[in-house]
């Protein structure tokens, strides 16, 4: 393995949560996002000699996740709005989180991913950029589209 992934078992313990509930976040259905996850984790070990460590660990993982999810998509049939992305969702499922996973999921897919990655996992730019391959300045584009979105959806919400 290489030198930053001595400890696999530690890697996925401390690693698993983002990962889930970044799956979670862009998959179009639960089942997708568990079993991206579960892949993830099965690449992570096979190709675990690929990993260089330039990068973060958890951006490798991000990026083995986004992948999958989109492997996992084009083979299953689920309608769009089979299920809602719930990586945000606490426990508690109280109305008001709910109400933020909704607006959070109603977000296009490469708003929604900028969101998670740097409003919820703590990316900073250049470390979303790279995972997800696109420049800095769009990673702050569509950081403020999304921050904008919700911003303009929670007022009408409390408007009513």
């Amino acid at each position: 393995m290489a030198a930053g992934i001595d400890d696999f078992d530690q890697m996925m313990r401390d690693n698993i949560r983002a990962v889930t509930a970044y799956a979670r976040s862009i998959a179009s259905h639960k089942d997708i996002a568990e079993e991206a996850v579960q892949e993830t984790f099965i690449r992570a070990w096979r190709y675990s000699s690929s990993y260089r460590g330039d990068a973060p660990v958890l951006s490798w993982l991000i990026t083995i996740c986004r992948r999958v999810v989109v492997d996992l998509g084009q083979r299953h049939t689920f309608h769009a709005h089979d299920e809602i992305p719930d990586a945000l969702q606490d426990p508690t499922d109280t109305y008001e989180m709910t109400a933020l996973v909704d607006l959070v999921a109603a977000l296009p897919l490469p708003q929604r991913e900028v969101l998670v990655l740097c409003g919820i996992l703590g990316f900073d730019y250049e470390t979303a950029a790279e995972t997800l391959s696109i420049p800095v300045g769009t990673v702050r584009s569509r950081l403020a589209r999304a921050r904008d979105a919700l911003t303009s959806e929670m007022r009408q919400a409390l408007a009513v």
